[in-house]
């Protein structure tokens, strides 16, 4: 059956939606708390970041841009849970943990993304 190309990216960042919100659901509900800060967001937060700079930094097909960079890494990654859950950390009084948790998002993200680059120019 034929698409138009504008549908058939839909399709294929819906697809990837799916897969990458039912995974995230998976990690990070699993993933406790380590003291106050939400690990398991910083878990998938982390891990998509290798993946995305696997995938961006190698040659990969137009697809699987669609597929699994916007739609399935789109939506298991998530920059609004970070930023909603580190504000709560500040709201409860948890200043330690407020300044942790974006360190350590910030920090280990790039650190993904810089061993993804190592691993991919050895």
């Amino acid at each position: 059956m034929f698409f138009p190309p504008v549908l058939g990216k839909l399709l294929l960042v819906g697809a990837g939606g799916f897969i990458g919100a039912s995974l995230r659901y998976a990690v990070s509900s699993r993933v406790p708390k380590i003291r106050s800060i939400p690990a398991g967001t910083l878990t998938v937060n982390i891990l998509g970041s290798i993946v995305l700079a696997l995938l961006t930094l190698s040659s990969e097909p137009e697809s699987m841009v669609y597929l699994v960079n916007i739609g399935m890494l789109g939506s298991f990654t998530t920059f609004s849970t970070f930023a909603y859950e580190t504000f709560r950390l500040l709201e409860e009084g948890e200043n330690f943990s407020f300044f942790l948790n974006i360190f350590l998002n910030v920090t280990l993200c790039l650190a993904g993304v810089s061993v993804a680059y190592l691993v991919l120019n050895m």
